[in-house]
């Protein structure tokens, strides 16, 4: 089977058993992949494979895998066995090597059965990276996906794409709330109750939400199609997570350091990434290089170290401005930001990308009062509408948990990409919003660098938050208030299309119509580019 061929397949449910939760094994059941295949962290002679084997109870379970080019699996280049059990949740993590640079491969995973039948999984799909001169890659980039409030249709749209390289997931995969909490508006009506319907605290309940999210089949359909390199953001550990705790974190949910480790854990178990399975081994930024044309770095703004936001419980309007102003406050922490410094300087690629969670752009709210109408629905409270709307009477910066609320790590960050990086390209998450911007070091100066911000898989955005007196009223002040900002959607869901040539980077922003009803389209909403080697003259129409 050739791969578009393959995807077709796959897209049409050809490959798939019917998906699950993998709950325990009942009497007469037998093991199963209830949740699919993934691969993730490609290399250029090795990448990570991953499965589940669901139905086995507490028994330990030995596995094989198998991975070869071509659909059938007929041309073996790689094979092992490997044995999994409960201390894993019966996860599956291969890191299969000796590959050759730059090409498709087809893995599948098998499980014997005691009288000699063997258990297949589904066949998935995986990339490994090139080397030398490499005229052109492209990536998916996607971020905050809520099972409860919507489809993943992106992940569907994404999954049909036969070219990516690789999907860039910038964190919230998944979202630790009930049934009740945030974004649980449409659970019930679409069936996306979130399993455990309380909020997932412990090791028990961030399993059970992972392999919720992982039966989603349009997820499934993603991670068969192409590897994945992710990282966290806050919502699979706990809102406004920080090294030290979070906002949606109290004193009656134990301790912070026991919840963050169980997050930690289940994660490195459900994800296709190259850490391991130890709470020591969780060094979430990493770098990938495709031959001489790009080098991607990804990084932990949340919790490797992260200070405090400065706008939390008991905060002053003195003891922000006090903070903002602090030298010695860290959104990356002074360890990653020395490992950033050394890889873009020694980066000799065309382009460094820059994959990380929360937005970079200075950005100042608009005042909301004469946006809204306050008659329209809010997914906010009255009480909690009136708090945004007085906060932003001054112009504030907009949202402190980004990096509006760590400016002078910010002044940093922007000064090493002017100093080291060639044509840094910044790739950002977590605001549910499509947005792009040019980034400055200095007044006077062109821009040193540009973001590029995902828009959600299927989280809220601003419309649902802020009731509007005239469609996209508060983007349009944003825009205006904010000149380094050059593009900005807030109502649709989508993802971001990344292609790199050896002399532009062109970025696609992918939307959809609806996250709430099965049937949906999905267009391109703009088309911008930067030229290699022109990073002053910043983001123009494609």
């Amino acid at each position: 089977m050739h791969r578009r061929g393959f995807v077709r397949g796959l897209l049409a449910g050809a490959l798939w058993p019917a998906a699950g939760l993998g709950t325990a094994r009942a009497p007469g059941s037998e093991p199963a992949f209830a949740h699919g295949v993934a691969s993730g962290d490609p290399m250029s002679d090795r990448v990570i494979l991953w499965t589940r084997v669901s139905g086995a109870g507490d028994a330990p379970v030995d596995c094989d895998w198998m991975l070869g080019s071509d659909a059938e699996l007929r041309n073996l280049a790689a094979r092992g066995s490997i044995r999994t059990g409960p201390d894993r949740d019966h996860t599956v993590k291969v890191d299969a090597s000796g590959l050759t640079p730059g090409k498709a491969w087809y893995y599948r995973f098998e499980v014997a059965m005691p009288d000699g039948r063997r258990v297949q999984s589904p066949v998935g799909r995986t990339r490994t990276l090139p080397v030398g001169r490499i005229p052109a890659a492209r990536f998916a980039v996607v971020s905050c996906a809520n099972f409860p409030y919507g489809y993943f249709h992106a992940y569907r749209d994404i999954a049909a794409v036969d070219n990516l390289d690789a999907v860039l997931h910038l964190g919230d995969y998944l979202y630790e709330y009930g049934l009740g909490g945030y974004a649980t508006e449409h659970a019930e009506r679409l069936g996306r109750v979130p399993v455990p319907q309380h909020e997932a605290v412990n090791l028990e309940d961030i399993r059970l939400r992972h392999a919720q999210y992982k039966s989603d089949p349009d997820l499934q359909a993603l991670h068969a199609t192409h590897p994945v390199i992710a990282i966290w953001d806050d919502h699979e550990l706990a809102n406004d997570a920080w090294k030290g705790g979070a906002q949606n974190h109290g004193p009656e949910e134990g301790e912070w350091a026991t919840r963050r480790d169980a997050a930690i854990q289940a994660w490195l178990e459900w994800m296709p990434v190259r850490a391991g399975h130890e709470r020591e081994d969780t060094r979430i930024f990493r770098q990938f290089r495709l031959g001489d044309l790009a080098t991607l770095v990804m990084l932990d703004t949340r919790i490797a170290g992260r200070d405090r936001q400065p706008d939390g419980p008991g905060a002053t309007t003195e003891s922000v401005t006090a903070a903002l102003r602090d030298p010695e406050r860290h959104l990356l922490g002074e360890r990653q930001e020395a490992w950033l410094r050394d890889v873009l300087s020694e980066s000799n690629t065309i382009w460094q990308l820059i994959g990380q969670q929360v937005m970079l752009s200075p950005t100042l709210s608009p005042s909301l009062e004469p946006l809204l109408d306050r008659q329209k629905p809010s997914m906010l409270s009255a009480e909690q509408l009136d708090h945004y709307v007085s906060l932003s009477r001054d112009n504030p910066p907009m949202l402190l948990d980004t990096w509006n609320g760590y400016p002078v790590a910010r002044a940093r960050l922007l000064g090493d990409l002017a100093q080291y990086s060639r044509n840094p390209v910044v790739l950002s998450g977590d605001l549910h919003t499509s947005m792009a911007g040019n980034l400055y070091a200095g007044e006077g100066d062109g821009p040193v660098a540009v973001e590029l911000m995902a828009g959600s898989v299927s989280s809220p955005g601003f419309a649902e938050y802020l009731p509007e007196r005239q469609p996209g009223a508060v983007r349009d002040a944003t825009l205006e208030l904010n000149p380094s900002l050059v593009y900005m959607e807030t109502d649709r869901r989508g993802w971001l299309h990344v292609e790199l040539t050896r002399t532009e980077c062109v970025a696609t922003w992918r939307l959809l119509n609806s996250v709430h009803e099965h049937d949906y389209t999905v267009s391109d909403d703009r088309r911008l580019k930067v030229t290699a080697g022109a990073m002053a003259a910043g983001l123009q129409p494609a």
